[in-house]
């Protein structure tokens, strides 16, 4: 009986575009995936993957498609960016899409800031969920939904391992991207809130890492978070992450199909 296999895409800025990198190891290797939880940049890739957009559309929109389309500045008073073109062009790229539409399950990880809760979407409006986790604290204004307000779900879960497992998947395999932490200069706020993330992020992996059956980790330490000038670096340095792994993931899936 063939395992079912979770991926978990995680948070990281610009630089989870290394996300896109892995999927297309694992679409020209046959590796099905079963299920995909993501947050943040991963929530994204994730919804736009589980919509049935390939690695190769991804990564064309990502370069065709300008930081107009995703930043509209406003008066700084919860974020400097409102969050409304990421909800519009998630909108657009996601036609309109509930979760009930997706070729494959997808949970979508963001903190409710009030509560300091986890709220895990797996149903509903597909946009709406993307916009609440991505919603960097101080980037981006936090989001409100049905009287909650959320913001970037890395605050409380950036890997979100255990939603994978919890969904229903048998083998998870995680691409996580605040491991390697930043050796550039941090050049805007957003790189400096983004490896203020990561570094918490790296306190939080230390008990969620044991639900992982394959780590991914692309060495994207010296691309700035918020670098729109770093897109094929980031995807190919995904693809050699995933070749590395492959061996493992592979014994593991044959392990399976064996048990």
């Amino acid at each position: 009986m063939r395992s079912k296999v979770g991926l978990v895409l995680g948070s990281g800025g610009l630089r989870g575009l290394a996300h896109v990198g892995v999927l297309k190891v694992l679409e020209r290797e046959k590796i099905k995936i079963d299920y995909v939880s993501g947050c943040s940049i991963g929530a994204l890739i994730g919804a736009l993957y589980c919509c049935g957009h390939t690695p190769e559309t991804i990564l064309k929109l990502a370069k065709h498609l300008k930081r107009r389309h995703w930043l509209d500045f406003v008066v700084p008073k919860m974020g400097i960016f409102s969050g409304d073109k990421v909800l519009e062009t998630t909108r657009l790229l996601t036609q309109q899409k509930t979760f009930a539409d997706l070729n494959i399950p997808l949970a979508v990880v963001a903190t409710e800031i009030n509560s300091g809760q986890e709220v895990v979407f797996t149903e509903g409006d597909i946009a709406k969920a993307v916009r609440a986790s991505v919603s960097v604290p101080g980037v981006f204004v936090p989001y409100r939904w049905n009287d909650k307000l959320f913001v970037d779900g890395a605050v409380v879960n950036p890997t979100p391992i255990d939603i994978a497992r919890n969904m229903g998947a048998d083998v998870v395999i995680a691409v996580d991207l605040a491991h390697a932490g930043t050796v550039c200069s941090l050049n805007n706020m957003f790189d400096v809130i983004i490896q203020s993330i990561d570094i918490m992020e790296r306190e939080l992996f230390k008990y969620r890492q044991q639900h992982c059956s394959v780590l991914i980790r692309p060495e994207i330490a010296h691309i700035s978070p918020s670098s729109f000038e770093a897109i094929d670096e980031c995807v190919l340095l995904g693809e050699q992450a995933a070749e590395a792994a492959l061996p493992d993931i592979k014994k593991i899936l044959e392990d399976g199909c064996q048990g």
